[in-house]
């Protein structure tokens, strides 16, 4: 019993000598630290981690920067950090209070870009590169990412022609050097090479708009997908890329995984689209009193007995309506996007990222859409003692566009909604006449959905400090599938027409590169060299039929065989390149890099496969010489001067196989109502298949050479008080010589046209980029502002430089190739007003014959058309060069550029991006378009049945003496025709569009850890705000074509209005 007592006392005691040891221990595991986080200027800076090191116990600071963290351990080290800043740690010993000072964290200097192959600090690139981080495009409707790079980064010209969704728009780097001789406003401007997570993608420039089925094949990259964005400009950056790097390359990053617990992230916002304003229209009476007006100035008693009914019976209910037609084609579309991705990381280095997306915007045209389901999954995992690195990627993206259609007899055209082209206001249309004009853009059916899937293996093993063995594979597969019918009502009669394309597209590539990092004393190396190897296929299948006994029948089948014609196409391509990169730099202050690559393509013939591409470039860093380290109060981080000079080129082949000589198969023509152009052969002989040769473009070339783009660029990189300010600036020449064209053959060859290398053009230019926190306490301001200016100019073209009028366009011909004017420069008549009296018009002094032209003399109220070779006779309308007929303008910009604000105050973000073009000439071919009705068939009915301009509002010629600035409305022959081949119609093209405003509010760090989040955000975007042009006479100057022309038919840009949320667990 003794023992049992003793043992329970010990026990008590040892019990009771842990309580009170314990007693401290409790103690201190309840104590909280508290303290404030400023900046540099003495600022409270909300957000910032607070973390105790080695934990995952952390807080953040709230809007006045102040924290409170319970801490477990008494030797505590605790760490702030926030994007933007250095990160600080701090020991505890003992304090109840902790402030944390943060300094500014020198970007510009540290930020890493890829320059192909290869990362590099900024500070250290001699490359001419522009860059853009995904959180700047991030929340902001578009339907692709591309369409968002408008204005913001220096060099890089991207012009929305069009609202329509998932259309790609056109994007530039440094100019344009695209020509053709024939007119396709589709492809005025060739896209620069893009790189995924350094993978080239494959374009389909390729594909004929007209009958292909791919949608911007960009728009299957989900923008919130998107790391970072750099834009490789000059010769010494793009030349590692070789053959495809003539028009610039752009490299876009993924996200890739973070290490840590799961973090699932969702974004979400909804939204409308809103048509702009409707174009101006004259309706009900005053059309009705504004066409009686013309008419009896121009018609005789007994015609005027004669007018339409639609004029003179105002009683009737079928003339006495007042509808804007315009009104039936538009609607109020839905635009709305959801993102998830869940980001991690375990043992071993292993991170992951999966993303899902779907984006859908409802056109604000009936009938036209747009809809994105896409999903990404990044892994990286290291295995062998950490040395390989594996990261795998996997991808599948599908795209459903609904296109719209107006033509019933091609739905592969754009849908077209003008003034000039819709009926009379007065009409109130039978139900049938009603679906005439509605049917193809709501009931017709015009759409195509493409599927996108790739897989990319890349493998980095780390040998030793210095050497790393890199491996990229890829595998892409994209089908895609387009189906259009028209109902026999809109095919005049002949029954349904249907037409389907179905294409498929299959990339290998492999990429295996080995890179040097190495340092002697102040002397650093870095090299990179390696070999690609690529595959691709690609195949359609185009079938059409009409005729057919059910509107229901919306696919090729059911119809009779004699109304079915198909034809199926196929390419394959092969490139081998080899390429090479040394990068030195003494002290940080000397700075080389050179680059050599080789390319061998099977689109060329035996004698000419292999192209060579090399680039140089040095740099200086002043900054790092000790004149500038010993001035007093120095307020320069950098200061750097850079030069390049390099070689790239392009195989810019529109056929694949142009060293063979080509046959056609059965490949003909529909007899009126068909969808499919044939190459001219014939389709039998005696009943069997015939094999003809092509005799359009069939002809062998094994001669034709590689497209040869040479620049070079100086340009200065400076920053200013650690990154407050700083600002780039470039100076560049880039000539493209030999250029692969197109050029007709005599006649007596036996083909149409060839290929040649006998085409230059120089893009000369300057590039500023400037960006500024000026302020940097409570309110927070940043701002950045870039201007581009490039000059495009012909150097040379074929046959000894004789200019060249575009084949296909309007029948008035419009655009010109000569030599010493820009691409696609305007081809018109010189205007010189308006003849005021029958006195004003000139008389030959030879013949006393009045001022002429083909169809008879000019008269009063007629343009004056300057004649220009002096023989009182203005050419009109013929093919050829025309003596009375100028090159003159410019459709490609001059000045392009960006400017952002972003403000912060506590927990509210405003920002403001605008963008700007300038100095573009543009034919307004939808001014002259709309007097145009009156001159096919019967003059007056046409004028009496459809719409016309307002005619009150214009300043036009009626009478003897007028001062006019528009001739008069005439009814009568060509000669009074409004042509849009002269300057009248030429307008200044310039623009500034507030092109987005967003506000967002975050919750504060101390409400967030009460619900458990890591960020809630709501935000709300306006897109397309306000636009100031120079023109008057434009709806949009933005809208226009490639060729610098707005004809009233495109697709408007609108506006969009979204609401959304953005929220971390």
């Amino acid at each position: 019993m003794e023992k049992t007592s003793t043992r329970h006392c010990y026990v008590k005691f040892l019990a009771a000598t842990f309580f009170y040891l314990l007693i401290p221990w409790l103690a201190f595991a309840q104590k909280t630290i508290k303290g404030t986080v400023l900046d540099q200027n003495q600022s409270p800076i909300p957000g910032v981690s607070i973390l105790e090191k080695g934990t995952k116990n952390g807080t953040s600071t709230n809007a006045e920067g102040k924290y409170v963290l319970t801490i477990q351990n008494e030797k505590a080290v605790i760490v702030a950090r926030i994007v933007g800043f250095l990160p600080v740690e701090k020991p505890l010993n003992g304090n109840s209070t902790l402030n944390f000072t943060l300094a500014d964290d020198n970007k510009m200097l540290d930020e890493v870009v890829l320059i192909g192959y290869q990362k590099i600090t900024r500070k250290k690139t001699t490359a001419s590169i522009s860059s853009i981080s995904g959180k700047e495009l991030a929340n902001l409707p578009a339907s692709s990412f591309d369409q968002l790079l408008q204005g913001r980064l220096s060099g890089v010209n991207v012009q929305n022609f069009t609202g329509q969704p998932g259309v790609s728009p056109s994007v530039s780097v440094r100019g344009n050097s695209t020509a053709s001789t024939s007119y396709d406003q589709y492809n005025t401007i060739r896209s620069p090479l893009y790189v995924v997570d350094g993978i080239p993608q494959s374009s389909d420039d390729f594909v004929p708009p007209g009958t292909g089925t791919g949608t911007n094949y960009l728009a299957g990259i989900n923008p919130n997908d998107i790391e970072s964005i750099d834009v490789l400009k000059d010769a010494s950056a793009a030349a590692i890329y070789g053959s495809r790097a003539a028009n610039g390359v752009i490299l876009i990053t993924t996200k890739k995984g973070t290490g840590g617990e799961t973090k699932v992230s969702l974004s979400s916002y909804v939204g409308f689209v809103q048509r702009p304003d409707l174009r101006e229209a004259t309706i009900g009476a005053t059309e009705r009193r504004q066409k009686m007006e013309v008419l009896q100035r121009q018609l005789t008693y007994d015609q005027r007995r004669q007018l339409p009914y639609i004029l003179t019976d105002s009683l009737n209910p079928a003339f006495n309506g007042n509808t804007d037609w315009q009104d039936l084609f538009y609607q109020v579309g839905k635009i709305n996007d959801n993102n998830l991705s869940l980001t991690g990381g375990g043992e071993n280095g292993m991170t992951y990222r999966f993303s899902g997306g779907y984006y859908n915007e409802q056109g604000i045209i009936k009938g036209t859409g747009f809809k994105r389901y896409s999903s990404r999954l990044n892994l990286s995992s290291r295995a062998l003692n950490k040395k390989l690195m594996i990261n795998p990627q996997f991808y599948y993206s599908r795209a459903d566009r609904a296109r719209g259609n107006e033509d019933p007899d091609d739905p592969s055209k754009p849908t077209k909604i003008g003034s000039g082209n819709l009926p009379s206001s007065l009409l109130n249309l039978s139900p049938e006449k009603l679906d005439f004009f509605v049917n193809p853009n709501s009931e017709n059916l015009d759409k195509n959905i493409s599927n996108q899937f790739g897989v990319n293996l890349n493998l980095s093993y780390e040998f030793n400090k210095h050497f790393t063995l890199n491996s990229q594979s890829s595998y892409t597969a994209d089908n895609a599938r387009r189906d259009a019918s028209v109902s026999s009502l809109l095919n005049n009669g002949f029954g349904n027409a249907s037409t389907s394309f179905s294409s498929s597209a299959m990339g290998l590539r492999t990429s295996n590169y080995l890179n040097y990092n190495g340092s002697i004393q102040k002397h650093s190396f870095t090299a990179v060299v390696g070999q690609d190897i690529e595959y691709s296929q690609y195949q359609n299948t185009q079938a059409a039929g009409f005729g057919g006994a059910s509107d229901n029948i919306e696919v090729v089948t059911g119809f009779q065989q004699a109304n079915i014609r198909a034809l199926s196409q196929y390419r394959a391509h092969g490139l081998i390149a080899y390429y090479g990169r040394f990068n030195y730099d003494y002290a940080e202050k000397y700075l080389l890099s050179a680059t050599i690559r080789t390319d061998g393509s099977s689109g060329f013939g035996e004698n000419n496969k292999w192209g060579v591409f090399p680039s140089l470039s040095l740099g200086w860093i002043l900054s790092e010489e000790n004149f500038m380290k010993n001035i007093t109060n120095n307020p320069f981080t950098l200061v750097k001067i850079r030069g390049s000079y390099g070689a790239t080129g392009n195989e810019d082949l529109r056929n694949a196989y142009v060293q063979y000589n080509k046959y056609v198969v059965n490949n003909g023509v529909f007899e009126g109502n068909g969808f499919i152009a044939g190459d001219g052969g014939a389709t039998s002989y005696n009943g069997v298949t015939a094999i003809t040769p092509n005799f359009v473009n069939g002809v062998a070339q094994k001669d034709l050479s590689w497209e040869k783009s040479t620049q070079w660029n100086i340009g200065t990189d400076v920053e200013i008080q650690n990154g407050k300010y700083a600002f780039s600036f470039d100076v560049y020449n880039k000539e493209v010589k030999e250029k692969l064209f197109n050029v007709d053959l005599p006649v007596t060859s036996g083909y149409d046209v060839a290929y040649t290398n006998a085409f230059s053009v120089r893009n000369a230019g300057m590039e500023l980029t400037f960006t500024a926190n000026p302020i940097n306490k409570k309110i927070k301001w940043y701002t950045s502002f870039n201007i581009s200016y490039n000059k495009n100019q012909i150097m040379s073209l074929p046959n000894g430089g004789r200019d060249i009028i575009l084949s296909g366009d309007r029948f008035d011909k419009t655009h010109i190739l000569s030599v010493g004017s820009p691409i696609n420069a305007f081809y018109l008549y010189q205007t010189r007003g308006v003849f005021s009296r029958t006195s004003d018009i000139p008389q030959n002094p030879f013949t006393g014959e009045r001022y002429r032209n083909s169809n008879g003399t000019f008269n009063e109220g007629d343009f004056y058309l300057a004649d220009l070779d002096g023989d009182y006779f203005v050419d009109i309308f013929n093919d050829g060069i025309n003596p009375d007929k100028m090159p003159i303008g410019d459709p490609n910009p001059r000045f392009t550029g960006g400017f952002t604000n972003n403000l912060s105050y506590k927990n509210f973000t405003l920002g403001i991006f605008t963008t700007f073009t300038f100095k573009r000439d543009v034919l307004n071919l939808f001014d002259s378009d709309r007097f145009a009705n009156s001159q096919d068939g019967n003059a007056v009915a046409n004028f009496a049945n459809f719409s016309t301009p307002d005619l009150d509002r214009l300043n036009i010629w009626r009478s003897a003496g007028d001062n006019a600035e528009y001739a008069k409305y005439d009814l009568g022959t060509y000669r009074y025709y409004y042509t849009g081949a002269q300057t009248f119609f030429l307008e200044k093209g310039g623009y500034l569009r507030i092109k987005s405003i967003n506000l967002g509010y975050d919750l504060n760090a101390s409400t967030l850890k009460k619900l458990g989040l890591g960020q809630f955000k709501i935000f709300a975007v306006v897109d397309n705000v306000w636009m100031f042009q120079q023109s008057k006479k434009l709806p949009d100057a933005e809208a226009v074509n490639g060729y610098g022309e707005y004809n009233g038919n495109g697709y408007p840009i609108p506006k969009k209005y979204t609401l959304g949320v953005q929220v971390q667990f």
